[in-house]
């Protein structure tokens, strides 16, 4: 179950300097950088279920200096400049930019550069449970875990729309089942940022045995929390080798499968005219952005799940439904 938390510290209103109560790990140094109206905002997102918090983090500048043994932690900032130093070492990052840090004794300042306030996502993962079952492979001697580039835009996304959700009047992400849902797409967003290139055995000519066991298990529990190597798991062969097989077989991944099996359910739901709305439908067939969905179903079907969800209730026929032509690339 999602936890959502957001703190503001800053000086006007605040006569005592309290800001060091508001950060994620206990640090040995914290200062707020010189300036006026110093200040600074977090807001956490927490998921038990896979040991990971994501935040997001506003502030005039600071610096810390820390112990850090227990956590992956990604930074990106958005507006304004992080400074990283480990050792003799010191990295730059800047806005676009992503570093992970595994544990580390590190000082780091953030500046907020032409900006008003500087901005930035950062994830928590804890190296233990499941955080450590997805990263262990990762770590090593060097604190810098390798990520992988082509999957920072989507994981930058998917901070943005579950921020923005938490911040409206009525978050749909604080209710299961939606935050369930969620909490697996950020399992399988990170576990792309940090995918190891690990060969497996030559295939074997059971391709198209290993794509029909994850289909079928696909099919079942599509409305389901799911992640890549859960259905690995279930086809009984590793994430690389359910990879391998979907890509030789079909063409596509089984993310891309399995967000088909969802819109095809959607589909027949809200041509039926079941559900009491969209957004109850998008839950019950395994999806947890809207957003997303919404766009994917247009492109899809040529009309919004809301004007089919319509024409369905005032009892239109669609003798002919419309055929699906693109795959689904959504969450």
């Amino acid at each position: 179950m999602l936890t959502y938390e957001a703190k503001l510290w800053d000086e006007i209103a605040n006569r005592r300097d309290v800001s060091r109560s508001m950060l994620f790990s206990a640090p040995d140094h914290f200062n707020m950088s010189p300036g006026g109206k110093r200040h600074l905002r977090v807001a956490s997102a927490t998921f038990p279920g896979i040991e990971t918090s994501l935040l997001r983090v506003s502030s005039s500048g600071h610096e810390i200096d820390l112990a850090d043994d227990n956590f992956l932690t990604i930074m990106l900032p958005t507006h304004g400049v992080t400074v990283v130093r480990m050792d003799r070492h010191e990295r730059v990052i800047g806005e676009g930019a992503a570093l992970a840090l595994g544990p580390s004794e590190r000082w780091t300042k953030v500046d907020r550069g032409g900006h008003r306030t500087f901005r930035a996502n950062v994830a928590k993962i804890a190296l233990k449970g499941a955080g450590q079952a997805m990263t262990a492979a990762n770590l090593s001697a060097d604190p810098v875990v390798p990520i992988a580039p082509a999957a920072l835009e989507g994981f930058r996304g998917l901070m943005q729309y579950l921020f923005a959700d938490l911040a409206s009047p009525f978050p749909t992400l604080l209710h299961q089942p939606a935050s369930d849902l969620f909490a697996a797409l950020v399992s399988e967003h990170l576990r792309h940022l940090f995918e190891v290139d690990v060969q497996d055995p030559a295939v074997d000519g059971s391709n198209g045995g290993i794509v029909r066991r994850a289909l079928d298990y696909m099919t079942a529990y599509s409305a389901d929390p799911m992640t890549v190597p859960a259905i690995a798991e279930a086809a009984g062969v590793s994430t690389r080798r359910l990879q391998d097989a979907f890509r030789l077989t079909t063409g596509r991944t089984p993310w891309e499968h399995l967000m088909n099996i969802r819109l095809d359910a959607a589909r027949a739901m809200l041509l039926s005219g079941a559900g009491p709305s969209v957004t109850a439908i998008a839950f019950d067939c395994g999806f947890s952005h809207l957003g997303r969905f919404s766009s994917t179903y247009r492109a899809a079907y040529g009309e919004t799940p809301s004007q089919t969800l319509r024409r369905a209730r005032k009892g239109a026929s669609d003798a002919h439904p419309a055929i699906r032509t693109v795959p689904a690339q959504i969450g």
